[in-house]
């Protein structure tokens, strides 16, 4: 259950391990030719994570609604399949690399896009989309994402990113907004009995995305290279790591944070014994009366630490839809893009993932004129930053996350050593 909610809460944070060895040599993106669109009629399959049985998921009863409305508008028959989110960018790379059945929509995360189009497994959507006007009112937060080299690759219907929170009562002269002035928090905090901050630190892909990213680049650093290998043993990155360090070893973190999962770091928010939480937008969905709470001005909300003089950044993440090369019904795909991104639907799903709809149709029609929703739309389009990409992004990213896990648990270890060696073993493993 605790690996469900993990792989639920990250979304897109996914696994893409598409097997390049196996599939080199194959046709690039730009190799491959688009199928001239058909007319919109027939069927189309639909691949997605979402269990359409579950009643209380709000998201697959919603999208349950979107299939049956799509089909009556339309005369096209969905044919869905679900498929689990951690496996559905390597099982589309492989389908289109082996000649298989594939799909006609398949839900995609924007870490997918990079490694999807590597593999070749990616439609480009300009012609296709020529005549949609709703293309032209898409934001920044979907090109970002989508768009890649020029070329638009997907479409996004959602964005996420993370957050602090952080108990307004606690903090009368504001939140601090540097490293150094969250050590000098922390200290006055513990003499309280609270923890400065509580976020999810374990040993996954996900740590290293929401908790260290942010603050890696924030102070310079990279956590792959333009070639998407590893370059994370540099100084930047073991100055994150030794002020890491420092906070755990003075009790200014729970030491959950390191050992726990994602439900555990955030029960010392939800017990009181911790002045902020470090999450995302989608924390509301699992702390009870957070939402509330930010409306009320009881809890406020902030974005990334200022490291060395260096910038703030939160992690950015979208979801939505791609076309794969090769589908069989490009016409009707189009026409289920369409009727997604009408922005009555699309504000009642982004809300649903307290997420922010990517046209700006969609955030007049929902219900975005909530404190929250001002903060986290404001925070995320002046700090989003999506991650850099690599064709082992998970690989790499879980490598580097238990390095930094046994960096936390064992002061001895040197920073830039260990960070050496987790760089280097991921080297010779994909790149030798």
């Amino acid at each position: 259950m605790k690996n469900s909610r993990l792989f639920l809460l990250l979304a897109l944070l996914t696994l893409v391990s598409l097997l390049f060895v196996a599939c080199g040599g194959q046709t690039t993106p730009e190799e491959a030719a688009a199928p001239a669109a058909v007319e919109e009629s027939g069927e189309i399959v639909i691949w997605s994570r979402y269990d359409l049985s579950d009643a209380e998921d709000r998201n697959a009863v919603a999208l349950n609604e979107r299939i049956q409305a799509f089909e009556a508008e339309t005369g096209v028959k969905v044919v869905f399949e679900q498929i689990a989110w951690d496996q559905l960018s390597s099982k589309l790379a492989l389908a289109v690399q082996s000649g298989g059945k594939v799909p006609d929509v398949v839900e995609i995360g924007s870490q997918h896009v990079p490694a999807l189009m590597n593999a070749g497994a990616l439609m480009p959507l300009d012609e296709l989309l020529a005549d949609e006007a709703w293309v032209n009112e898409l934001t920044d937060g979907d090109r970002l994402a989508c768009v890649i080299d020029g070329t638009r690759r997907c479409i996004a219907h959602n964005v996420r990113g993370g957050i602090t929170y952080y108990k307004a009562d606690q903090f009368p002269a504001g939140f601090p907004e540097t490293a150094d002035g969250w050590l000098q928090e922390a200290a006055r905090l513990k003499a309280d009995g609270q923890y400065m901050s509580t976020f999810f630190a374990g040993r996954s892909y996900g740590a290293i995305e929401v908790a260290w990213w942010p603050y890696i680049r924030s102070n310079g650093g990279n956590i792959f290279d333009a070639e998407g290998k590893p370059a994370w043993a540099t100084q930047e990155v073991a100055e994150v790591v030794e002020w890491a360090r420092a906070m755990l070893a003075d009790e200014y973190f729970p030491p959950i944070i390191v050992t726990g999962d994602f439900a555990d770091a955030e029960s010392p928010w939800m017990s009181g014994t911790s002045a902020s939480l470090r999450g995302g937008s989608w924390s509301a969905i699992f702390v009870p009366g957070l939402q509330d709470s930010v409306d009320a001005g009881e809890t406020g909300v902030t974005g990334g630490l200022r490291f060395n003089g260096g910038n703030p950044y939160v992690f950015l993440v979208s979801e939505g839809w791609a076309v794969p090369t090769g589908a069989a019904n490009p016409g009707g795909a189009r026409a289920w893009l369409r009727g997604y991104m009408d922005p009555q639907f699309l504000a009642a799903w982004a809300e649903a993932q307290f997420g922010i709809p990517t046209t700006r149709a969609a955030y007049e029609a929902g219900q975005f004129d909530s404190a929250f929703y001002a903060q986290v739309d404001q925070i995320l389009g002046t700090q989003g930053l999506y991650m850099q990409q690599s064709p082992y992004y998970v690989e790499s990213l879980d490598s580097l996350a238990i390095a930094f896990q046994e960096m936390l648990l064992n002061p001895a270890l040197d920073p830039l050593a260990h960070l050496q060696k987790a760089q280097q073993e991921v080297l010779n493993r994909y790149w030798n």
